[in-house]
């Protein structure tokens, strides 16, 4: 069968890459072709409405400090290896893709989470209206922070019922949207894992990397820079001999950067000593390979992330109070159950792609 993804794809994070190379190779596997699909943008809502100068005010936000040339290396940095290597790499195209499918499955990821700030704002195409395909389904699509009240407020929850209602199958990732899908349509979805924890990468992942003895910080501009949590993290890096590296974004607060190929970052995360971070695939790469982590929940992420190590009984590893972070990150997790249930779900998913496609 003729395939296509419409995910995040075209989002230049190390997350959204991981888990749409994961899932392209999942359904090839399975002896179909598979490309992807881009967005098409929607309208734009409410008090999610994006301004005509969100990019420059975000980078001049971001450049922002005494250290800015460093910060600006870094941004181009990523930005080019995003544009020029990885996401060719991926197989995104630069342009819509027009051609006919047998199946489009929407996800993983943000995919439903159309009540945040965006460029493509609220795409109806994501919900599968417009698709070119004999059959639209989802694999472990989220809703993010996105709620049927908020639907309720952007006077769009009729629509995203009835466009959910039409799909020929919905799958989801966490509680929330769940929730969601099965108050919209009276349906339950399924729910399964994020792709990225369902895919063996060990022979894409370089043999070394040229750091050790490190702790890593997952995270994006903006999001750890409270003093008390920067003291605190520093403070326990330093007690412990390690270097504090940050994953693909300049902190100054951390002693290096680092830029890699997301088959690195993975590398990076399973030959760290520790790992905080306050992201979702921040917590999932560290799960994958095993590693101790503690996880920041942001009011913003915590539907997705709360959900994601209460599955994997891992809610120890939310650090409520930073004072907590050495107790946290010293406290073994015993992976044996972990890895039995991915090992389970990746059953369960490759199946559910399997009967639906």
């Amino acid at each position: 069968m003729k395939v296509a993804i419409l995910s995040m794809q075209q989002v230049k994070n190390y997350g959204s890459f991981l888990q749409a190379y994961s899932l392209k190779h999942n359904i090839e596997s399975l002896g179909h072709a598979c490309d992807f699909i881009n967005i098409v943008p929607g309208e734009q809502l409410g008090v999610y409405k994006i301004s005509k100068f969100h990019k420059i005010k975000l980078l001049i936000q971001r450049l922002a400090g005494i250290d800015f040339v460093k910060r600006f290396k870094t941004i181009k940095r990523f930005q080019t290896r995003f544009s020029k290597e990885f996401l060719p790499e991926l197989g995104v195209k630069p342009v819509e893709n027009k051609e006919h499918y047998d199946v489009v499955v929407i996800g993983s990821d943000e995919v439903f989470n159309c009540a945040q700030v965006t460029w493509f704002g609220f795409s109806r195409q994501l919900f599968g209206e417009g698709l070119n395909a004999e059959k639209v389904i989802s694999y472990a699509g989220s809703f993010g922070a996105t709620t049927v009240e908020k639907l309720q407020e952007l006077g769009i929850k009729d629509v995203v019922a009835s466009l959910l209602s039409k799909m020929d199958k919905v799958s989801v990732r966490d509680a929330n949207s769940f929730d969601a899908v099965k108050a919209l349509t009276g349906v339950e979805p399924e729910k399964h894992l994020d792709p990225v924890l369902i895919y063996n990468y060990d022979h894409l992942l370089p043999v070394t990397i040229p750091l050790k003895d490190y702790m890593i910080v997952y995270t994006y501009p903006g999001r750890i820079k409270d003093k008390g949590e920067i003291a605190a993290i520093k403070s326990f890096a330093k007690s412990k001999g390690l270097k504090l590296i940050s994953v693909g974004h300049y902190f100054s607060w951390c002693d290096d950067v680092v830029v890699p190929h997301p088959f690195e970052v993975l590398a990076y995360f399973k030959n760290a000593s520790y790992i905080v971070t306050d992201t979702f695939h921040g917590s999932v790469f560290s799960i994958k390979y095993n590693r101790p982590f503690a996880t920041i929940v942001r009011g913003m992420n915590s539907n997705k992330l709360t959900h994601l190590l209460e599955q994997f009984n891992l809610d120890s590893r939310i650090a409520h109070n930073l004072d907590d972070l050495p107790k946290i990150l010293e406290t073994a997790i015993d992976y044996t159950p972990v890895n039995e249930k991915i090992a389970n779900e990746t059953v369960r998913s490759i199946e559910y792609l399997k009967g639906n496609i």
